[in-house]
């Protein structure tokens, strides 16, 4: 995640990368065990995975504008509203999202128990 290269994600774009970043940020103090260590490094490599994406402009219009509504509800801290995007997203687009969708679904979990 942190060695992604973000130099091309499109300027309205921008915003999923920085929420993103700051929700790993923000949880990164509960990997305070060997296995939650090594959830955080398969988080890292899964988010690295959508920002590659991003830069290359490899995720569809439709899937961008759902994770735009998830980041601002996630810099409100509104954790069930970003939780149910993060649920239409496996329902509705499994195929775009599934190598990165498991990694969001873990994060938002841990930042939801953290209050």
């Amino acid at each position: 995640m942190t060695t992604a290269d973000v130099s091309k994600v499109p300027g309205d774009q921008k915003a999923i990368v920085g929420s993103l970043n700051n929700l790993f940020n923000a949880v990164m103090p509960a990997a305070n065990t060997p296995p939650k260590k090594r959830e955080m490094e398969d988080n890292s490599r899964r988010i690295g995975a959508l920002f590659w994406k991003l830069n290359e402009s490899q995720v569809s219009a439709k899937v961008v504008q759902k994770l735009l509504q998830m980041c601002a509800a996630l810099d409100a801290g509104n954790w069930p509203a970003a939780q149910h995007i993060q649920i239409e997203l496996t329902a509705s687009d499994w195929d775009e999202c599934s190598v990165w969708l498991t990694a969001l679904k873990r994060l938002i979990k841990i930042r939801q128990a953290m209050g």
